[in-house]
């Protein structure tokens, strides 16, 4: 499968349309600057408002619904609010529409869908249920016990999920705003990350993705645009530049308008009669909250620069319980990029090449390659208790020509025949490692100086030595690189389909002569998945367990139900899109505050 213009990784430029050039804009700022909340505790912040005479008297706007969020949830929410007949506003912190979702692949994960019940694939709830708990909880997981050992609450919002994601997208399609085909190369439909599981017991099929109009696969910027042009035809009104600062609550709790802050400080006080539904974004840009909740230490990510947490301290102040604040979706990202700006273009999705490794900074492998991004970066996060320090904090992708040939232009690799500034190039492994400990010296004061280890080049060179061994012999024995079907779909997800006659396509020895390439790796994420907990009907549940009325929540800004699981490619977007919808549907069979 040829890589389209847009896909993520690409380099090719087509002349950009005014709301384009803004997306650039935004996208190219620096994380925080006039468009966010400034870090700081849960607490800090404006008292919670609630309704008294001169409020409830002087709305600014008033509408049945507000969406705070304008990425794939949001849509949802709004799409689904205006076809049950309700007045919506969308409200979106960024200058442009379509948040993090439109800078991902697009993919959305949804189990039992209509492809796979035309192609005959069996997808049962049951089973389908107890896959994802088997992930979500594997502390917990029993298959013999009642919800499979989940907490009977996250079990209830995967029936919903499993119940709901079908009839989401079969509504987006019948009302023309959304439109999907299969995720797959050739006749090999996309596994899920952990296909090779006993208690998978549908691998494949469960990704799709958005069709373009001339019928070629879509990302993450054809899902925003068509959902966006759905809103656009709805006449939704979507308000750029506001900020959601705080809800408006009347004497019951109950969450009944929401205060804006616009680029130049106005405040906006808009009604919502029938509640606020907040799809913000995580907190992957807010750093004392990366500080505060994350697992291990994160360098930037994916979601764009308004992805600060807002939500987080506007609903613990109304009493909301927080949740899965220590995980994130994650993905390794190319260290100098994030430095330069913590909201990268992309992440490394499928690590490109057959005759390359990732070493750490002794110089040795440390996990495969080809497996899934999430997986990959937790394993950054590795802690010696010894030596008190992170030795796998960066990693080091090394390649040869080879690979700088056959992959180029697929992240983070550049296109065939050009430099790029994140790209270290040597004639051989000795001239690469001075290079390394060189370019290293630079940015020690941003990465805790950290080095490679006295003997890095000497055990660089037996890794070398013992990966050509695994690619001659076609088995991994060290940590299984290909076996696993995920790694072979993401081995050709990609520019092109490079071929080789060795016995594992995923491993090509490493050429004995240079030149040597090698891009300094670091963990980040697509973005953080933590936030208020959820009820299956998307209600942000407060400290006793409770609904907060009028208060809902999907994607990115809450607490995923996924727990630390990245079930399969469209993990994130399935739910996002699902829960959006549901938050719509409950909060407009709520009674009317006035």
């Amino acid at each position: 499968m040829s890589r389209s213009d847009d896909h993520p990784g690409s380099t090719r430029q087509r002349p950009l349309q005014p709301e384009q050039q803004e997306r650039r804009r935004f996208l190219r700022s620096s994380v925080g600057a006039g468009v966010g909340i400034a870090a700081g505790s849960l607490v800090n912040g404006p008292v919670l408002a609630r309704t008294d005479d001169a409020i409830s008297t002087n709305w600014d706007r008033s509408v049945d619904m507000v969406v705070v969020g304008g990425g794939a949830a949001g849509g949802s929410a709004a799409i689904k609010a205006h076809e049950l007949g309700r007045e919506v506003l969308v409200l979106e912190k960024a200058p442009v529409f379509g948040g993090t979702a439109a800078k991902s692949v697009g993919g959305i994960w949804a189990p039992n869908n209509q492809y796979m019940q035309t192609a005959g694939l069996t997808d049962d709830r049951d089973d389908a249920l107890k896959f994802m708990v088997r992930l979500s909880h594997p502390e917990d997981f029993n298959p013999d016990n009642e919800f499979y050992g989940a907490p009977e609450a996250v079990y209830q919002q995967l029936g919903a999920f499993y119940d709901t994601v079908n009839v989401v997208l079969g509504e987006l399609e019948s009302v023309g705003a959304l439109k999907t085909m299969p995720l797959n190369i050739g006749p090999m439909l996309m596994p899920d990350y952990f296909a090779h599981l006993p208690e998978n017991k549908a691998p494949h099929g469960r990704a799709i993705v958005p069709q373009k109009p001339d019928g070629s696969l879509g990302n993450g910027a054809e899902l925003m645009r068509q959902l966006k042009a759905a809103i656009d035809k709805r006449r939704i009104p979507v308000l750029t530049r506001h900020r959601a600062d705080d809800l408006v609550l009347d004497d019951t709790g109950r969450v009944v308008g929401i205060v804006a802050i616009q680029r130049d400080g106005t405040r906006v006080n808009i009604e919502a009669r029938k509640g606020v539904i907040f799809a913000s974004g995580g907190f992957t840009h807010n750093k004392q909250l990366q500080l505060d909740f994350l697992k291990g230490p994160i360098f930037g990510g994916c979601a764009v620069p308004t992805c600060e947490g807002d939500f987080i301290p506007i609903a613990t102040r109304a009493g909301a319980q927080l949740g899965n604040m220590s995980n994130a979706w994650w993905a390794q990202l190319p260290l100098e990029q994030a430095l330069e700006n913590p909201s990268v273009p992309t992440g490394i999705w499928c690590t490109p090449g057959d005759s390359m490794v990732q070493v750490n900074r002794f110089g040795n492998r440390f996990f495969d390659e080809k497996f899934v991004y999430n997986e990959r970066t937790q394993a950054q996060f590795q802690w010696d208790p010894v030596s008190g320090s992170y030795p796998n904090l960066l990693s080091f992708l090394i390649y040869d020509q080879r690979t700088a040939d056959e992959f180029a232009n697929y992240a983070p690799l550049p296109p065939k025949g050009s430099a790029a500034a994140h790209v270290i190039k040597a004639d051989t492994l000795e001239a690469l490692e001075q290079q390394l400990i060189k370019r290293l010296k630079t940015m020690e004061n941003r990465t805790a100086r950290f080095t490679l280890d006295d003997d890095f080049l000497a055990s660089l060179k037996a890794t070398v030595k013992r990966f050509n061994g695994f690619a001659e012999s076609g088995v991994d024995e060290d940590f299984k690189r290909g076996d696993q079907p995920i790694d072979q779909f993401f081995h050709f997800f990609g520019p092109s389909q490079p071929t080789h006659n060795y016995p594992n396509m995923t491993m090509h020895p490493i050429a004995e002569t240079g030149p040597y390439y090698a891009v300094i790796l670091a963990a980040g994420t697509l973005d953080t998945k933590g936030g208020p907990k959820i009820n299956q009907h998307a209600q942000v549940i407060d400290t006793r367990g409770k609904p907060i009325p009028g208060l809902y929540g999907a994607g990115n800004c809450i607490a995923s139900m996924s727990g630390p699981a990245y079930w399969a490619g469209g993990a994130t977007l399935g739910p996002a899109l699902t829960f959006g919808n549901i938050a719509a549907t409950h909060a407009s069979t709520t009674a009317t505050t006035s």
